[in-house]
């Protein structure tokens, strides 16, 4: 037993015990409820509402107990005895009126004196930046709750004026239940208002902590599926959504569910020895499974004496054992397997030994000689005397948590080097070997070694069906390279017993059964055994949800166009209706066409089309099959004729004949665009656009030339344009001809510019001078005007009254310090 137990402490470092129990998760029930809100027998509170309106809302049901059957000839309301309204119903104070509770502070008056809306909750000033307003202003709800058939508001708007551009299909009451055999039902119901012929559903799943969901689409129009490919005892977020037609539901709404345990994988690394002291003893021990799929309950010893079918067995829960009372001197196979709530999971290699007291059989020694990218080599050896028949080497390694992969070595003889290859680069790989001998089974030895080089890449892979037995699978990866593609109908199978089959190609198209879903994994197998892809899980197309095949357009006009394709399948035995949904890419709307016939080869034209349109056409079948899709332009509206350009003084007028004339889809109202081109500055101008057929055309620049453009006016953000009838105009001036035009155009700006600068400054040459002339006459009439009344005797001049500066000679003014040198000049 120390032996055993100090081996269960070695082999406790290569696998653990794992899974942990469930523990439900409880939320307190609140003691009461908030205005408005219908408290359920179970305590939850809904709102007022949400209670006979035909749903279960409360788990045990109540809010749909003891509602009111509409008969003929009988109102809503009803007179009642004071306090005789039931618990789903309202009393009015007058009369003694009965009105439902989710009448009650509806914003209607139901009650003749209104005490049905009377100590309502005030209004308030909510705001939601990211989602809904309820019109009453008390609550605000997510944009994708907004028209989902759900009474989200306590008014009801957010369910009122829906049209098919705001409706969301949500489903109802998604639950699930698991099985024995490890399978997920889904059930719920389907959405208000939705159409049960023309939408299907599609189920999104991801396991908790992850980001991106995977898509399972079911084909179908049922209320119900299975799910066969969720990994065991693992946490899932769950959601269905609607499909109808192109057009994906989306909903935040999902569900957590615990996918059931699954059969644990062997144990691994079984030992045995015998008791010392006590005769007829085998003590064992193994390593836990790497992968539990669940909590493992016990373990299942089985031992079988040599010649003997039968198996006898002993249970455990640890990971060693004492297997008693065995007969002296006989060979003795040991297995042992785990066991889960799912049951008894794979059995472990068997093990011999025989029951000779004070015979010790030590384990073989593993010694490694040299390794590479992509192979080992090592050598055995036995450090005793018993004799030896053979050896089993067992190389275990593991590229993800999902699965430890192994690979078994049967060495036959005594030989001792071994070179193991087609590994994988730069990879962790334990080896473990025992030896067979003439008593028995020795012990294990373990080594463990890392190959060189860089591990290469997991291979990206893709997979879907394209019909009812085929699945389509790419990848990516090294070329050159053998690649292993495997699949199957659950996650278990994939790991334990998959299907396979090679290709050196990047692609492989795979025959499978029918009405299945199936996980699809590649990795490559030589020259190495590299890492596997993540699996894609693949649910196969029944019979009635094929694609048309081979859609093309076969003539396009300018307001229909005539397509043509083929049934999914060759002579419908039926009539098959086809769905034909044609979407306006300018206009951004919808139309959906219905196309009933039993023909392998149908032909239908698209009409009311708009002229310039761009269209993607998609059809299928009514009952939502795969899809075959194209894109249509229609043809656009010609050119407008007689192009005509007219000069005038300082504009030009354009001129064009009426495009109704010849275009029975065109009106007037619409218009036309003009749009002109300048050549010598490469810019295209957009003019305007008019009702008229001529329009007017100012400031043209001297020395350039201009393209002008007139169609039929764009709709839609430029989109839906005719073609442009397009005129070059490169005259300047009133009716000169146009080479000479070109000719004055030619000559060179100087010849202009130079004599024109030139008589600017000869007349301002000529202003300089007469200025000048002008100053030196008033000059010198002042000096000889101030040199008359000149005293040399004062030295000054003096003014009289005569003078007419004065009439006093008392006040004259007199100037001082004049001279002929110091002219004076009185302002």
């Amino acid at each position: 037993l120390p032996f055993c137990q100090a081996l269960s402490e070695s082999c406790s470092l290569h696998g653990v015990f794992s899974g942990s129990p469930v523990h439900p998760i409880t939320t307190s029930i609140p003691p009461t409820c908030l205005p408005n809100h219908f408290r359920c027998n179970s305590g939850t509170c809904i709102m007022n509402s949400w209670v006979c309106d035909g749903y279960k809302d409360c788990t045990d049901g109540s809010d749909e107990e003891a509602c009111p059957t509409s008969r003929p000839n009988v109102t809503a309301t009803s007179p009642a005895l004071q306090g005789r309204c039931s618990r789903f119903e309202f009393e009015c104070q007058q009369l003694h009126k009965c009105i439902p509770n989710w009448k009650r502070c509806d914003g209607v008056r139901d009650c003749q004196d209104g005490t049905d809306e009377r100590s309502c909750p005030t209004q308030s000033t909510v705001s939601c930046p990211n989602g809904y307003k309820c019109e009453d202003g008390e609550t605000c709800i997510m944009l994708t709750e907004r028209c989902d058939g759900f009474l989200d508001c306590s008014d009801s708007s957010d369910e009122k004026n829906c049209t098919d551009e705001t409706i969301v299909y949500k489903v109802q009451n998604l639950q699930w239940t698991a099985d024995f055999s490890g399978d997920v039902t889904l059930t719920w119901a389907r959405p208000k208002r939705m159409s049960s012929t023309s939408c299907v559903y599609n189920i999104y799943y991801r396991t908790v902590g992850e980001s991106i969901w995977k898509i399972l689409e079911t084909h179908s129009n049922k209320t119900n599926s299975v799910l066969k490919v969720l990994k065991p005892d693992c946490t899932y977020q769950v959601k269905v959504q609607v499909q109808c037609l192109s057009r994906v539901y989306n909903t935040n709404d999902f569900i957590t569910l615990r996918a059931p345990e699954g059969l644990p994988d062997a144990p691994f690394n079984l030992q045995l020895s015998l008791n010392k002291e006590a005769e007829g003893v085998v003590m064992s021990c193994w390593s836990p499974p790497v992968n539990a799929h669940g909590l493992i309950r016990e373990f299942i010893v089985e031992y079988s004496s040599s010649g003997s079918k039968e198996w006898s067995s002993l249970r455990t829960t640890k990971n060693y054992t004492e297997i008693k009372n065995l007969q002296v001197n006989t060979l003795y196979t040991v297995r042992v397997a785990a066991v889960t709530s799912r049951g008894v999971g794979n059995w472990s290699d068997s093990k011999s030994i025989t029951t000779v007291k004070g015979k010790v059989i030590p384990p073989p020694v593993i010694h490694i000689e040299s390794y590479s990218e992509d192979s080992i080599s090592f050598s055995l050896k036995m450090t005793t005397n018993i004799k030896v028949s053979g050896y089993v080497v067992n190389i275990y390694w593991t590229f993800d948590t999902h699965r430890q992969e192994k690979r078994t070595l049967i060495i036959e003889g005594e030989k001792s080097i071994q070179k193991v290859a087609n590994l994988t680069a730069h990879t962790p790989y334990e080896i473990s070997a025992w030896a067979k001998t003439e008593l028995g089974d020795s012990p294990l030895s373990f080594v463990h070694v890392v190959t060189s080089g860089t591990r290469p890449a997991s291979p990206s892979l893709k997979a879907k069906a394209i019909n009812q037995t085929a699945v389509e699978c790419s990848w990516t990866g090294p070329r050159n390279v053998v690649y292993g593609i495997f699949y199957a109908t659950s996650f278990l199978e994939l790991y334990r017993s998959p299907h396979n089959t090679t290709t050196t190609s990047h692609n492989i198209t795979v025959l499978v059964q029918r009405d299945e879903q199936y996980l699809f994994l590649v990795r490559v197998m030589s020259p190495y055994q590299g890492p596997p892809s993540d699996y894609v899980v693949v649910k196969m197309i029944p019979d009635n949800r094929l694609p048309p095949r081979h859609l093309h357009s076969v003539h396009t006009g300018k307001t229909f166009a005539v397509i043509k394709w083929e049934s999914p399948y060759d002579s419908p035995d039926q009539d098959m209706l086809y769905a034909v949904a044609v979407k306006d890419l300018v206009r951004k709307t919808d139309k959906i066409y219905k196309v009933k016939t039993r023909n392998s080869t149908v032909e239908y034209t698209i009409k009311k089309l708009e002229p310039g349109g761009k269209y993607h056409v998609i059809v299928q079948l009514g009952n939502m099959s795969k899809e075959s899709s194209m894109k249509i332009n229609t043809v656009p509206l010609s050119a407008p004729d007689a192009l005509k350009i007219i000069t005038e003084k300082d504009h030009i007028l354009l001129f064009w004949k009426s495009l109704a004339l010849k275009e029975s889809n065109f009106n007037e109202s619409r218009g036309y665009e003009i749009h002109m081109f300048d050549s010598l500055m490469n810019i295209t101008a957009y003019l305007g656009n008019t009702t008229e057929n001529f329009f007017k055309v100012s400031n043209l620049k001297i020395g350039h030339n201009y393209s002008f453009t007139v169609q039929a006016r764009c709709l839609y953000s430029g989109q839906m344009c005719g073609e442009p009838a397009t005129l070059l105009y490169d005259e300047l001036g009133t009716g000169e001809d146009s080479s000479a035009a070109k000719a004055g155009r030619s000559t060179d700006v100087a010849a202009i510019v130079v004599p024109v600068l030139f008589l600017l400054l000869v007349t301002l040459g000529i202003g300089f001078v007469v200025l000048y002339m002008r100053h030196r006459r008033l000059q010198n009439s002042f000096t000889a005007f101030a040199n008359s009344h000149y005293s040399s005797r004062l030295g000054s001049a003096i003014f009289s009254s005569g003078d007419d500066l004065g009439d006093e000679d008392d006040e004259a003014p007199m100037i001082t310090g004049f001279s002929d040198d110091v002219p004076m000049v009185i302002a």
